[in-house]
């Protein structure tokens, strides 16, 4: 499978946001991921990224990359330009919406580049599932770490049935403060938890919500 950069463009000063047109169509389901083989100085490495996008879109895979000082794929993303081809992999990944849940709400909890999954899934299940509440608790450090926060806002002014909290964990502001674990509802029981973004946080949330007795299921 061949990816050629069609839009690149910075979203944060450490994020940025690319499509990859493909050279055929590729069936995924909203939360798998792709891995792109990359080269440098000699050395291939295959680095895993999740889709942005909802599959309805053909042809197409956005990504949201996290840029790391002097990180092997981030050095290569940085210097990417449009015009420019990838190789990828996939689709991969059981990190999926669960369709057969009987729970009638789904929280969806994100650290940083970690909602990519959640915004496929957002896209593609809210227009169907208007039975089903979403809310996404989004955790960020500061201010300027803040993207795609008008497509979520958009998305709730859109949708009566989902609810988008932003909670920013190293400032004050209007909004929630704190780590995401400080914003999850005190009923658990009735919801799906799907959790996505830095190790640490993923298993302090998971702990925390089997410690509340949310099934490990």
């Amino acid at each position: 499978l061949q990816g050629k950069v069609t839009e690149k463009r910075n979203l944060t000063h450490d994020v940025i946001f690319i499509s990859l047109q493909l050279d055929r169509d590729l069936l995924f389901k909203p939360g798998q991921f792709v891995s792109i083989k990359m080269t440098k100085n000699g050395e291939t490495k295959l680095k895993s990224y999740s889709i942005l996008n909802s599959p309805e879109k053909k042809k197409i895979i956005d990504l949201c990359i996290k840029l790391v000082k002097g990180g092997f794929a981030s050095d290569i993303f940085k210097e990417a330009k449009v015009g420019d081809v990838f190789h990828l992999k996939g689709p991969f990944g059981h990190f999926i919406f669960d369709e057969q849940a009987l729970e009638q709400e789904h929280w969806f909890i994100a650290a940083g580049t970690g909602v990519a999954p959640f915004h496929s899934m957002l896209q593609y299940y809210l227009p169907q599932l208007l039975h089903k509440r979403f809310t996404l608790l989004f955790g960020i450090r500061t201010k300027k770490d803040f993207f795609l926060d008008e497509e979520f806002k958009i998305l709730q002014q859109e949708y009566s049935h989902f609810t988008y909290i932003p909670t920013l964990s190293r400032e004050q502001w209007n909004g929630a403060s704190g780590r995401v674990q400080r914003h999850l509802p005190q009923e658990l029981k009735g919801k799906v938890f799907y959790i996505c973004g830095l190790k640490e946080m993923v298993l302090e949330t998971k702990e925390l919500l089997l410690k509340r007795g949310v099934p490990t299921d």
